[in-house]
């Protein structure tokens, strides 16, 4: 058998009657004099304020800055196919280990760089590479590369960033 339990009344002041507003906050005093440390070092925790404010717009300049100059270059990677014992292509037998590797602005033609192919990497399939690597190329959309006075090839940015494949 269940009981049910009658909500009891709230309890009224002695007078009988409910009070007429209720309140959550105490009323306002009278304002509270400053701590003796704040009053003697206001002006320094002020100038020390506007010294770190500054300090750290600074910072925040100067990492925006860099992170606007190095999105504008990155190194460029790429290589070619070569025969492995001559270290040289197949069908360009003048271009090959060693050879001077330079890249130009497709539109332009402003030279952004130059290497040599100087990593060699021979793979597990006979397969042998000759790779170069620039470092600080200028961002653009399509590049002429240039390796010794016979090969040129138009690559994309995104293929260079990549490590290209030249063929």
């Amino acid at each position: 058998m269940t009981e049910s339990i009658p909500n009891p009344e709230p309890a009224l002041p002695s007078g009988g009657q409910a009070p007429s507003e209720l309140r959550f906050f105490l009323p306002p005093g009278p304002p509270l004099s400053p701590k003796r440390w704040q009053r003697r070092w206001k002006i320094g925790i002020r100038v020390g304020s506007a010294v770190a404010a500054v300090v750290l717009i600074a910072f925040a300049a100067l990492a925006i800055g860099s992170g606007v100059v190095s999105s504008s270059r990155y190194t460029a990677t790429g290589g070619v196919e070569v025969d492995c014992t001559t270290r040289n292509m197949p069908r360009l037998p003048a271009v090959g280990f060693g050879s001077l590797v330079q890249i130009f602005d497709a539109q332009s033609g402003e030279r952004y760089g130059q290497s040599t192919l100087d990593r060699f990497r021979a793979l597990p399939s006979g397969i042998c590479l000759a790779g170069f690597e620039i470092r600080d190329v200028r961002v653009a959309s399509l590049y002429t590369v240039e390796i010794g006075r016979l090969y040129r090839t138009l690559v994309s940015e995104e293929a260079l960033k990549d490590g290209a494949l030249l063929s």
